[in-house]
C-alpha cells in the first residue's frame, strides 16, 4: 500500500526534543501503514542516532537514514525528498511536533479535491492578524501572491506546506544548499509553480521557539547564508517572467534578507565583510544583474563597511559605564546583534529579558535569558543603577515594554531604545 503521507525529519543533535517530535507523529489518530516518517540523522554526535534506532525496531512505518558527514538541513530534506513513498509530503523539524488529529484533517481535505499544495498560514507572530473568512476565500496562488502583498501575513517555512511529491518531482523543486534561510527560496519558487491549491488559515504544525536553533544563528555564516538566498532570488527573477505581483512578492523576500544582512554586518570583521563582497562580485559575473544597480552598489565593500560602522556607532555611543547592571530586552535578531556589538566592546550584559516562556533560564553565549517578572526581582529600587536597552521597535509592544519596566521603578535615564 502507497502511504498517503510521508513525514521527512531532519536531525543533528536532537536527543532533547526528537522523543517528542515523533511521539506527536506516532500517536496521530490516523493508521500506520498509510503514513510513513523518513528521518535524516545528519551523523549526530549526541543520543539521537540510539533514539532513532529503538524507535525503528518498535515501528515498521519508521525508515531511517543516516548521512556519512554533517550535510545540513537543506541536503537532509532532499534526502527525504527523494527516498519518499508518500502522496504528500510533510516536513517536520526534530525539535517540533504535529498538532493532534493533524493527518485526519488533512485527509479530510484531500478526500474532496486533488492539491498540489496546502498551504497553512497562521504562525505565532502573525494570529491576531490573520482574516479566515478573506484567507479562505483565496482560491489561487495568484489570488494569495496578491492577498499577501497587501496584508503581509505570510511566514516562508516549508513547515507550513503540505506538498504533492509528484509536483515537487515535474517541477523538480529542491532545497538549495543553504543553512539558514533555505525555506525562504524554497517556498518562493513552490508558489510560482504550483497550479492547484488549497489555503487555510490555521496550521497543522506546532512550532516551539528555542533560543539556540540554528536559525538564531548570529554570525559570518549566517550573513553568507543571507548572500546566498539573495542570489538564488535574483537567478528566479532571471529565469522566470514574473507578473507584476509575483514581483512584488519576490521583492519582498528580497528586503527581509537585505534587512538581515544590515544587523548581520555589523557583527563581522572587515576580513569577512571583503569576503562577502568578493563572493558576490563572482555571483554577477555569472548573471545579469545590471538592471538593478541598487544590489549591485549595496554588495560593495565600502557599503558594508559603512553600514556597519553606522550600527556599532548607534550601540556603543552611550554612556554603559554609568551603569552597573545592562539588560537587553528582547533576544530576537537586534537584541542578539547588540549584544554581539557590546561584547566586542567589552562592555558586559548581565541578562536577555525575554517574555517567550521556551527561551527561559537558557543561555546563549553564556548569558541567561530572563523573564520580565525575573527582571523586576534583580532590580533594587532604592539604588537604580541599571540600564535596559530594548531592542523591540513596533511602537505597540515598546509601549507596552516601556509602561512595564516604569512599573518595575525604571526611570527614562535607565530606558535606552536602540532602533537598528
Amino acid at each position: 500500500m502507497t502511504p498517503l503521507f510521508s513525514v521527512i525529519i531532519p536531525a543533528y543533535n536532537s536527543d532533547k526534543y526528537l522523543l517528542e517530535t515523533l511521539n506527536s507523529v506516532l500517536k496521530q489518530k490516523f493508521l500506520k501503514k498509510k503514513y510513513e516518517i523518513i528521518i535524516i540523522n545528519d551523523c549526530s554526535t549526541d543520543k539521537t542516532g540510539s533514539i532513532v534506532k529503538i524507535f525503528r525496531k518498535k515501528f515498521e512505518n519508521i525508515r531511517v537514514i543516516n548521512n556519512q558527514k554533517n550535510q545540513g538541513v537543506a541536503f537532509c530534506r532532499n534526502i527525504g525528498i527523494k527516498n519518499a513513498k508518500g502522496t504528500y509530503l510533510i516536513f517536520l523539524d526534530s525539535d517540533d511536533e504535529l498538532k493532534n488529529n493533524s493527518l485526519l484533517k488533512i485527509e479530510k481535505i484531500l478526500s474532496k479535491q486533488y492539491y498540489d499544495l496546502i498551504l497553512c498560514l497562521e504562525f505565532k507572530s502573525n494570529k491576531l492578524r490573520i482574516n479566515p473568512k478573506a484567507i479562505r476565500q483565496l482560491d489561487t496562488v495568484d489570488s494569495f501572491i496578491a492577498y499577501e502583498n497587501k496584508e503581509r501575513i505570510y511566514n516562508p517555512y516549508c513547515w507550513n506546506m503540505i506538498l504533492n511529491r509528484s509536483f515537487l518531482q515535474k517541477k523538480k523543486i529542491t532545497f538549495k544548499k543553504i543553512n539558514i534561510y533555505e525555506d525562504q527560496v524554497f517556498c518562493t519558487e513552490v508558489l510560482f509553480s504550483v497550479k492547484k491549491i488549497k489555503i487555510i488559515p490555521g496550521s497543522f504544525y506546532k512550532y516551539i521557539m528555542r533560543p539556540l536553533s540554528l536559525s538564531r544563528q548570529t554570525n559570518y555564516s549566517a550573513l553568507v547564508s543571507c548572500l546566498h538566498a539573495l542570489m538564488n532570488f535574483f537567478q528566479i527573477i532571471k529565469n522566470l517572467k514574473l507578473t507584476n505581483e509575483k514581483n512584488i512578492f519576490i521583492q519582498n523576500r528580497i528586503n527581509f534578507i537585505i534587512n538581515i544582512i544590515n544587523k548581520y554586518a555589523a557583527i563581522c570583521n572587515l576580513s569577512q565583510i571583503k569576503k562577502i563582497s568578493s563572493i558576490y562580485k563572482k555571483f554577477t559575473k555569472k548573471i545579469d544583474i545590471k538592471n538593478s544597480p541598487f544590489y549591485n552598489n549595496f554588495f560593495s565593500i565600502s557599503n558594508l563597511g559603512n553600514l556597519r560602522k553606522k550600527i556599532i556607532f548607534k550601540i556603543k555611543n552611550y554612556k554603559f559605564q554609568d551603569f552597573d547592571k545592562i539588560y537587553i530586552f528582547g533576544f530576537g535578531l537586534s537584541g542578539r546583534t547588540i549584544f554581539h556589538v557590546l561584547k566586542n566592546q567589552k562592555v558586559k550584559v548581565d541578562s536577555f529579558v525575554d517574555s517567550e516562556k521556551k527561551f527561559l533560564d537558557t543561555k546563549y553565549f553564556g548569558i541567561k535569558i530572563i523573564s520580565p517578572q525575573s527582571l523586576r526581582l534583580k532590580i533594587n529600587q532604592a539604588n537604580l543603577k541599571s540600564l535596559v536597552i530594548i531592542s523591540v521597535t513596533e511602537k505597540k509592544v515598546l509601549k507596552f515594554i516601556i509602561k512595564k519596566l516604569k512599573d518595575f521603578g525604571f526611570k527614562n535615564r535607565n530606558i535606552k531604545i536602540l532602533d537598528i
